[in-house]
């Protein structure tokens, strides 16, 4: 069975190597090494080596919740207060400061895409690396902050995309036996690919994975194990149940769906259009 023209833009997210989002980011763990910096009167510390911190976070499988500031920036205090309380909550994860204004940060504010932010902002970096969600001093909370880490088979999927790769979702369960074919013919239509598709594997039952599967409107599964394929551009291109022939796969992972709506949830639960332009709730360019 398919469904064409849904998409997923808002869960689909840029790593940490593209410049197309602005409001999302990892927390990195490693030395606190910092410097005081003065903004508009209010001193906070800056790390001194952010994109080394924030590689270490990625290699160690951590969340970073990025304080990003600069000149004119006010509410440094209040952001970086909620980016601790979230860190305090999420066991795996590091606060890293950056000023964005600073010569020795500009690869990595260029890699963000965030020379344009308003500062203060936070950006939440899933433990792959994926910058998944933004907020500014007004809009940031803790619980905010702390919810917007994916899943991580959602983890999986948004850093498929972020890398442009089709995804073959399979959502099964135990004991259905056409899991192992649908898997076979995932695999086979990938080798035959120029670019080679991801696959995921998701147990409907996995608690993990419950809200992620509800974004992808998969809440149950019956007698039958259901592929839901993505394209490079983070749209749900088709939904089989029970078959999928390799060619269809291969068909449905380069599709171009065409849709002039928008996903929920992106970049802090409001919506989103494309991975290219700022989100919603993540903050404003100057």
């Amino acid at each position: 069975m398919k469904k064409n023209n849904l998409i997923i833009g808002a869960i689909i997210m840029v790593s940490l190597s593209s410049s197309a989002m602005a409001h999302n980011y990892v927390p990195l763990s490693g030395k606190a090494v910092t410097h005081k910096i003065e903004a508009n009167g209010v001193s906070f510390n800056a790390t001194i080596n952010p994109a080394a911190d924030l590689e270490k976070a990625k290699k160690e499988g951590k969340s970073v919740f990025l304080v990003i500031t600069g000149t004119g920036a006010i509410g440094v205090d209040k952001v970086v207060t909620v980016a601790k309380a979230a860190n305090a909550k999420v066991l795996k994860s590091v606060v890293v400061q950056m000023n964005k204004d600073d010569a020795t940060n500009s690869t990595l504010v260029s890699k963000l895409g965030v020379s344009g932010v308003q500062v203060p902002l936070i950006l939440v970096i899933s433990p792959k690396g994926v910058a998944v969600a933004g907020y500014n001093a007004t809009q940031a909370t803790t619980e905010l902050l702390v919810q917007a880490i994916p899943s991580p088979k959602q983890d999986e999927v948004l850093f498929a995309i972020s890398q442009k790769k089709p995804v073959f979702l399979v959502i099964s369960k135990k004991g259905l036996t056409d899991k192992a074919t649908l898997i076979a013919n995932c695999n086979t239509a990938g080798t035959k690919m120029t670019v080679k598709p991801v696959i995921v594997e998701f147990d409907i039952a996995d608690p993990k994975e419950a809200a992620f599967l509800k974004q992808l409107a998969v809440t149950d599964i019956t007698t039958k194990t259901r592929v839901v394929v993505i394209n490079a551009s983070g749209q749900i291109s088709d939904r089989y149940e029970g078959t999928a022939t390799e060619a269809a796969l291969m068909t449905s992972a380069t599709k171009v769906v065409k849709s002039s709506g928008c996903a929920p949830g992106a970049c802090g639960g409001k919506s989103s259009c494309s991975p290219s332009a700022t989100p919603a709730n993540c903050g404003t360019k100057k």
